[in-house]
């Protein structure tokens, strides 16, 4: 949530959250519902990568863990530490992932969703291995698996009270208050597990800093790193959380270290309280402000987007781990075969994918056989592989890669790795409502799947990027009332080939007139008119200033300047009596004046 330069998938979970904050829950379009169900696919598509990255780091240490020198002793003790401390790296990122799975399946039971995985449109599409235990309904939950640490891959297009709401408020304790939610309900104990990942994760890094300095210290002393938990919860913004950061690691000795838990800590980090943006109420809790009103599917993309961060520190801390093995060369006698690919690509799209060996030689480059596809580039130890994702599906990649060992004996081994085929899908909505008022700015959202940028162009309309509650978004604005103007969606896939997504069409309306919002005049005293929109408009932050007019009383006509209609001007008129009424408004932050004709009754 804090940080530096935000990747793409970053940025798209910050718009979730905009767009959870801003969502009017009773007036939600089936194109938002589609929004965030497209959401939840890209950060699950990102799970995935972050998921095999931290895979890959363990592979790699695993290796060299498992070599052994000419004596027959271990050839890197380092490798031994650093593994061991993977493994308890794996075992806490396991039990937060499962926890978060463990409320995604919470919030479909309390909308009655069929969660069975043989139905024939399954919310949960479970991999060879794994097995969902329902029978304790308070703590639904994968009892078996070969990889807990990935999370359950969810479908959303198959859920069928996307729009529920109510159900997952009352779960997460926020049904009676958005401020302090239930602390004995699922929201806090979301909250609370995010903290503990937070605290313990620079620890476990620690630890095998430590153990490791003690293999290197011929007194075994080592380095006596220590990091405490500053419990971050509030902060102004990133350049405040990080001055906070630089105090919290000021005690750990190791520069590079120091680095890499500020990294990590601090994109874990969010703010426990946060200012209600519409100023209705006091500061409200993370909790209620992700989650009020929010429809079951948007539920579902926020936990996703915390498995997300929980994915990612991970991978960054067995990264950083896996850096403190050390060189050194391989032997190869064991090796594995490796394919890196996207996760997802969409149909038609050219896909590159990267096939290595997991420890490699620099001057030794792989030998790479694909079933799929052609080798056009080898280097720095791997081989890209470029070809074309077939329409919809899922792809099955494979081949083989060889290498010489040391001496000159080939190795081989084969390699199988996985990609999801994603149509083409992206979408454009107005939260507001589905017309635009000419002038007007109005809020636009707009997603993508299978691409890592969406850009938004109109025709007939100005299209601007905005900052709304510190987040990304836009803004639209069409002058011409009678016209219809289409809005373009297109995105960039991760090898930069622009994906188109059709127009969107949109009438434009003239901006309605202004109705006065108290016609009773008071002979006795002075009247200040005010005018706004109808209750039929849908429009929300407009208003208007009155500038004068003209009030009509018999034959008389008498014209004022301001708001003000004083009690001067109605010493002729009888009481219980309507009269005529011109009145001159200006719309807040325009200069043209409008006006309108209304009635006003005059009393004592």
């Amino acid at each position: 949530m804090a940080g530096g330069k935000e990747t793409p998938r970053q940025k798209m979970i910050g718009m979730m959250y905009l767009v959870l904050t801003a969502l009017l829950a009773l007036n939600v379009s089936k194109s938002i519902l589609d929004a965030f169900v497209n959401i939840e696919e890209n950060i699950q598509v990102g799970n995935i990568t972050e998921h095999m990255r931290g895979n890959a780091q363990i592979a790699a240490v695993l290796e060299k863990a498992n070599e052994k020198d000419s004596t027959g002793q271990i050839a890197s003790p380092r490798a031994g530490v650093v593994y061991n401390a993977m493994e308890k790296i794996d075992k806490l990122t396991a039990e937060k992932i499962q926890f978060i799975d463990k409320i995604k399946l919470l919030v479909f039971q309390a909308i009655a969703e069929d969660l069975d995985p043989k139905a024939e449109l399954p919310i949960c599409i479970l991999e060879k291995g794994q097995v969902l235990n329902f029978s304790d309904t308070k703590n639904p939950r994968l009892t078996k698996s070969d990889d807990f640490v990935k999370p359950i891959r969810m479908n959303l297009h198959n859920v069928q009270k996307k729009d529920a709401y109510d159900e997952q408020m009352l779960l997460m304790g926020i049904n009676e208050s958005i401020e302090q939610p239930n602390k004995s309900a699922e929201g806090f104990k979301v909250w609370d597990q995010m903290l503990d990942f937070r605290s313990k994760l620079p620890g476990l890094m620690v630890d095998a800093v430590n153990e490791i300095s003690k293999l290197d210290d011929s007194t075994g002393k080592g380095k006596g790193i220590v990091f405490k938990d500053p419990k971050i919860v509030a902060y102004k913004d990133i350049v405040d959380l990080g001055k906070k950061m630089d105090g919290a690691v000021s005690g750990v000795k190791d520069p590079g270290l120091a680095y890499e838990i500020k990294k990590i800590y601090s994109g874990l980090t969010k703010n426990e309280k946060i200012k209600d943006p519409n100023g209705e109420t006091g500061p409200l809790h993370w909790i209620g402000m992700t989650f009020d009103h929010a429809p079951a599917v948007a539920a579902i993309a926020a936990l996703s987007g915390l498995q997300s961060e929980v994915l990612t520190a991970r991978a960054d801390a067995l990264s950083y781990l896996a850096s403190l093995v050390g060189g050194g060369s391989y032997s190869f006698n064991a090796v594995e075969g490796r394919a890196f690919a996207p996760p997802s690509a969409a149909a038609g799209a050219t896909v590159r994918m990267d096939v290595m060996m997991v420890a490699y030689d620099t001057e030794k480059l792989p030998d790479v056989k694909p079933n799929q596809g052609r080798v056009v580039e080898t280097k720095d130890g791997k081989a890209i592989v470029e070809f074309t994702a077939p329409s919809g599906g899922e792809m099955e990649l494979t081949g083989s890669v060889s290498i010489k060992d040391k001496n000159g004996q080939v190795k081989m081994a084969n390699y199988s790795t996985k990609l999801q085929v994603v149509t083409k899908a992206g979408s454009v909505s107005l939260p507001e409502m589905n017309i635009l008022y000419a002038g007007w700015p109005h809020k636009l959202l707009a997603t993508t799947a299978g691409t890592v940028s969406t850009n938004v162009t109109a025709t007939g309309a100005s299209i601007s990027k905005a900052t709304i509650n510190g987040q990304q978004g836009y803004t639209i604005r069409a002058n011409t009332p009678g016209r219809r103007i289409n809005v373009n969606l297109s995105g960039k896939d991760a090898d930069g080939n622009t994906i188109n997504f059709g127009s969107y069409p949109y009438d434009v309306k003239p901006f309605p007139k202004a109705k006065i919002v108290n016609n009773k005049c008071s002979r006795a005293g002075n009247t200040r008119l005010r005018v706004t929109l109808g209750a039929d408009c849908p429009l929300n932050g407009v208003s208007f200033t009155v500038t004068g007019g003209t009030v009509y009383i018999g034959a008389d006509k008498t014209t004022f300047n301001g708001p003000l209609l004083k009690k001067e001007l109605l010493r002729k008129a009888m009481p219980g009596r309507s009269y005529a009424v011109l009145i001159n408004y200006k719309r807040d932050g325009t200069n043209k004046t409008e006006s309108i004709s209304a009635t006003i009754d005059v009393t004592r």
